[in-house]
């Protein structure tokens, strides 16, 4: 009879576990809560029935376009003018509406009279759409004139160094960027060897191949790979790998300081 009634009790437990379940991955309708609404549920998403902090971001980014241009640049700087906020999580869903309405004449000019460095820092990002000479002037512009932008011109860096532009690779060469996360920063290390720029030697051959993620240091060889191209077709151990090009950066002449010999 205990057994029985254990049966019972499991069985009935699963099942409203499961209903449950079911419930919470029902996701709700977030297109009919006012923005108000969305934006209050921003800091508490239970508000809106959902955990989903991603989904109220990106229903909110769909809004935009009731915004002015003065508000939406207002937004960089405080998220909760339209309740958008741009991250390595949320991607730049604010620099990508205002890039969708055309070229950033306007914002380029304006960058220069604007006092926060938080929408000079979003103008980078809008700029950094487009492909063509007034923006690749600009992009020089920012890395001469140095207005602070809150991130170490990182993008308008990136965006230079993609051309090969020694301005852009001497920014990034030193490796102080790290800070962008190993998937971003591994596509700026790929850039060295792409433009065979040499002065990135030391931090590939010194710092980015002891780094903990193994897309930095997969990145760094590949540059190092493309910088010295008569290099061994097969090193066996990651070992290897560093004591080589440690020992052909010394070999150059770079004061390069490896933790191997």
């Amino acid at each position: 009879m205990k057994t029985t009634l254990c049966v019972l009790l499991t069985i009935l437990t699963s099942s409203l576990a499961i209903g449950q379940s079911a419930e919470n991955s029902v996701k709700p309708d977030l297109s009919k809560y006012s923005s108000e609404q969305l934006k209050a549920c921003q800091e508490n998403p239970k508000l809106c029935g959902t955990d989903d902090s991603l989904s109220i971001n990106d229903e909110l980014a769909t809004r935009l376009g009731k915004y002015t241009t003065d508000q939406i640049l207002a937004c960089y700087d405080d998220w909760k003018i339209c309740g958008v906020e741009e991250s390595r999580v949320t991607g730049w869903p604010i620099s990508d509406f205002l890039a969708s309405r055309g070229a950033p004449h306007d914002l380029l000019v304006r960058y220069w009279k604007e006092r926060k460095f938080m929408i000079r820092n979003g103008i980078e990002r809008v700029a950094y759409h487009f492909d063509t000479p007034e923006v690749t002037a600009f992009m020089q512009r920012v890395l001469i004139k140095r207005k602070d932008d809150g991130e170490d011109f990182y993008w308008p860096a990136n965006y230079l160094a993609k051309k090969c532009d020694p301005l852009g690779l001497n920014e990034l060469r030193t490796g102080r960027h790290r800070n962008q996360g190993s998937m971003q920063f591994q596509t700026t290390l790929a850039l060295f060897g792409k433009c065979k720029y040499r002065p990135a030697i030391p931090y590939l051959a010194g710092e980015a191949l002891y780094d903990f993620s193994g897309n930095i240091i997969d990145a760094a060889e590949e540059s190092l790979d493309a910088l010295y191209p008569d290099h061994p077709e097969k090193l066996d151990t990651l070992d290897d790998i560093r004591k080589y090009y440690c020992r052909r950066a010394k070999q150059e002449g770079f004061n390069v300081h490896c933790t191997t010999k």
